[in-house]
């Protein structure tokens, strides 16, 4: 009974796809399995709601193709479809079709996940930020369960990671966020089909201009403060649910975006999974 590796990123198995004795077979191998963290959330009228889902297990199939090339196992794991309230969840506009789960569900919830993998015999494993908002939980359920388990539960968050080589990939050169280009060129490119272009819509909120301090950025952009709602019209006029200009998006530019992610994430299992030095 082999793990078997798969170079095409289409025809990586998902998690639920494959059989126990696969799963067997992948802890015999001692391969890692990366966790999307995503969501089941609004992403403006011309994306479906799955879309951070969908992002995120795309990431880990193309990562697990790249590592296959080079004889290096990696198992896409069960993703988590649910993520707590959404940073713009204040809009005066309501949006139909959002599940939120509270921080602590989540965490149990990715916590139970994680300590199933772990009763199988997985002693690396990966959370994959697809939902900023996950984050919170990812860290507390990874540093418990890395202390107390014999697993190492390691985060990825590729919005830092990866943004040394994402400048110059999108066309737009305003920020992008929630369902814009960014977000609908790897829809394009992931299931074109679900994406309605004649729905898509721009928007930039009112920010005001950034202050002489450093590090003022949201902590998932690797900034320092913790600032969960903007207290002025900053989202006036916000009824679509997105921000940023996903009319720019196309598959092409979602190609180069996942490769530079996949390839960042490849990079990680790669230096954690090197020959270590032998003790003398």
């Amino acid at each position: 009974m082999t793990f078997e590796l798969e170079t095409d990123h289409r025809r990586v198995p998902l998690f639920e796809e494959r059989t126990w004795p696969d799963i067997a077979a992948a802890v015999a191998a001692d391969a890692p399995v990366i966790v999307p963290m995503g969501a089941t959330e609004q992403h403006g009228g011309h994306l479906p709601l799955g879309a951070d889902t969908m992002q995120g297990v795309d990431m880990c199939r193309r990562a697990s193709a790249v590592l296959a090339r080079e004889g290096v196992p990696l198992l896409v794991g069960p993703a988590i479809p649910f993520g707590p309230l959404p940073f713009l969840s204040e809009s005066p506009k309501d949006f139909p079709g959002t599940i939120v789960v509270s921080n602590d569900t989540l965490r149990m919830l990715t916590r139970d996940v994680c300590v199933s993998l772990i009763a199988h015999g997985f002693r690396r494993i990966y959370l994959l930020l697809a939902n900023v908002e996950s984050e919170y939980a990812m860290h507390i359920v990874a540093k418990e369960l890395t202390e107390t388990t014999p697993a190492n539960i390691v985060t990825l968050n590729w919005l830092i990671g990866a943004r040394p080589g994402y400048k110059g990939i999108l066309k737009s050169e305003r920020p992008q966020g929630h369902g814009g280009e960014g977000e609908t060129a790897r829809l394009l490119a992931t299931a074109p089909h679900l994406v309605r272009m004649d729905e898509a819509r721009p928007y930039h909120p009112n920010l005001p201009a950034q202050p002489d301090v450093h590090g003022d950025s949201l902590p998932y952009l690797g900034g320092a403060i913790g600032r969960y709602r903007f207290d002025g019209n900053e989202f006036e006029g916000f009824i679509d649910g997105i921000t940023g200009d996903p009319q720019l998006a196309t598959a092409e530019t979602g190609e180069k975006s996942y490769a530079l992610i996949a390839d960042w994430i490849a990079s990680v299992v790669r230096f954690d999974l090197r020959p270590k030095p032998q003790s003398r």
